[in-house]
């Protein structure tokens, strides 16, 4: 089977109108099994249409984590309004402030993308470079198979 290589990364500034995201909170241990089983539930309420959005991974730089431990909000980004939404069973709603951010675009298998750790050190010298401060995270979005988008939001 051909994954396709690694086509590109693009790094820019983009104008953004906050976050709505709806999902599941998880703080534990990286290899926990409900990463999956939170992040197949999102995906299927995303491409099943129950929620109109993007599946999405906000991911936490929380430095107060034990080793091996990760902080995750795993669910949909919003396309529209949260405000008429009947959120399913054990979601929430989460507002990320944000006009600015930093992002890669990246096409490629999802299965061959580099390291989370290569794309944020990129997005973190984008932001050195144009004179912005980011916030301590970043929003995975998982647009298909074959492109992803990072955004590392900027401090207002």
């Amino acid at each position: 089977m051909y994954l396709g290589g690694l086509n590109s990364v693009e790094f820019t500034v983009e104008n953004v109108n906050d976050y709505h995201l709806v999902g599941r909170m998880f703080q534990g241990q990286a290899d926990a099994k409900e990463i999956e089983d939170y992040f197949f539930e999102a995906k299927d309420f995303a491409i099943g249409g129950t929620i109109d959005g993007e599946l999405t991974i906000l991911h936490y730089n929380d430095t107060t984590l034990a080793k091996k431990e990760i902080k995750l909000f795993i669910g949909v980004l919003l396309n529209n309004s949260a405000d008429t939404l009947d959120l399913p069973v054990g979601y929430t709603l989460v507002k990320v402030p944000a006009q600015q951010t930093i992002r890669a675009t990246i096409l490629a298998n999802n299965a061959v993308i580099p390291g989370p750790e290569t794309i944020e050190a990129r997005l973190k010298e984008k932001a050195e470079e144009t004179g912005l401060t980011t916030q301590a995270f970043t929003i995975e979005k998982y647009i298909s198979e074959k492109e992803m988008v990072i955004d590392m939001p900027v401090k207002n």
